[in-house]
């Protein structure tokens, strides 16, 4: 009679058990099709548009101009409790309409002695009360719309309790930062 032998097998049983784990988890994880589905929506509009924002100062609008100065001689020898305004006109020379928000830069709207409001509307006839301005934008008027330009007023004003050696001096540095805001109607 003949003896068989064992066959051993060269697979550590650790290592089958992976395996058969592993062709277990692939074959499953690739059926989430089962549970996915689909709707129907209703009509969308999707639109797409270009927004381009300019400014310059006084009443006549840039079509390109991207910043702009205002003369240091309009705010020069300001006294305690002045204030003077500047008229500035942004550009929407774009499709798409924005909201103007405003800000000072950081240094000018921690200063006690000088404050800056803005308003929509020339400074002749602004369209709404002027908003306080600091470090952070706050929206002024309504949307501009696409192919149209807009006047505001910013206004500058020296604090009554300036000190002595500020009066009459000239507010030069300062920034007004414009930030034009996408409006979806």
């Amino acid at each position: 009679m003949r003896e068989r032998q064992a066959r051993r097998s060269l697979v550590p049983p650790a290592l089958l058990t992976a395996s058969i784990a592993l062709v277990a988890g692939i074959s499953v994880g690739g059926s989430y099709a089962l549970w996915n589905g689909g709707a129907p929506i209703s009509e969308t509009e999707v639109r797409s548009g270009t927004l381009t924002a300019t400014v310059a100062v006084g009443d006549t609008g840039s079509p390109t101009a991207t910043s702009a100065a205002f003369d240091p001689a309009a705010f020069d020898g300001m006294l305690p409790g002045e204030a003077r305004s500047e008229t500035l006109t942004v550009g929407n020379t774009g499709t798409t309409s924005f909201l103007v928000a405003a800000s000072v830069d950081a240094a000018s709207a921690a200063s006690a002695e000088v404050s800056w409001a803005l308003a929509p509307g020339a400074c002749a006839a602004p369209a709404a009360a002027a908003i306080p301005l600091g470090a952070t934008p706050e929206n002024i008027g309504g949307p501009l719309a696409g192919s149209a330009f807009a006047p505001y007023c910013l206004t500058v004003t020296l604090a009554p309790d300036v000190p002595a050696d500020a009066a009459g001096t000239t507010v030069a540095d300062f920034m007004l930062i414009l930030d034009a805001n996408q409006y979806r109607s």
